[in-house]
């Protein structure tokens, strides 16, 4: 319970500043830049598959949600609302090159590989196991369509539940479901066929 009581106090504190923000505070937005700014960068980067143009999105990610913060209708929703923004960035830089990548943050950066699977008192050997389990995962996940990429993104990178991704996307929740489902179905034959 203690933990869903800190989450609370984080969701409220917030909501606090996007209230401030809304009447014109830009400290206040600031703060949230600071809040989000690691976790929308993570999703740009590996969407467009290149560090320095995910800088440049994201920066025009929260640009574009200052200037347009009085159209969002419920401060509620202020994450989805962002990763719509961000998403939406990322898809129209992909309208002019049609093909996605994904890439892995810097190498200080856990959270390309899954929680599960590290540990600072493994061997070498299986260091490199990993590692080269992470290129066939990334290869796989290449070949992905699109709108299974993004879910999955959403879902397994960013941690979004599944009607926030909906709520994203602008699709039902059982298309979000299928997608995500079609798509670890799609990566576990990809992966199996690159072994």
């Amino acid at each position: 319970m203690h933990l869903e009581e800190t989450r609370q106090k984080i969701i409220r504190s917030e909501q606090y500043l996007l209230e401030l923000a809304l009447q014109g505070d830009t400290a206040c937005f600031g703060e949230l830049i600071e809040r989000w700014q690691r976790r929308i960068y993570g999703f740009i980067c590996r969407y467009v598959g290149n560090a320095d143009e995910a800088h440049d999105l994201t920066q025009d990610t929260f640009t574009k949600a200052f200037s347009n913060l009085g159209r969002l209708s419920d401060p509620e929703r202020f994450s989805s609302w962002l990763y719509t923004i961000a998403l939406n960035e990322c898809r129209m830089r992909f309208r002019r090159r049609r093909k996605i990548q994904v890439v892995s943050l810097p190498e200080e950066d856990t959270e390309v590989v899954p929680i599960h699977l590290r540990d600072p008192a493994a061997s070498p050997e299986a260091k490199l196991a990993v590692k080269e389990d992470v290129q066939v995962l990334r290869e796989a996940f290449d070949q992905l369509p699109e709108e299974q990429k993004e879910v999955i993104l959403m879902k397994e990178y960013q941690d979004l539940k599944f009607h926030e991704i909906s709520e994203i996307l602008a699709i039902p929740l059982s298309t979000v479901k299928s997608r995500m489902y079609l798509g670890l179905k799609t990566l576990r034959k990809l992966m199996e066929n690159q072994s």
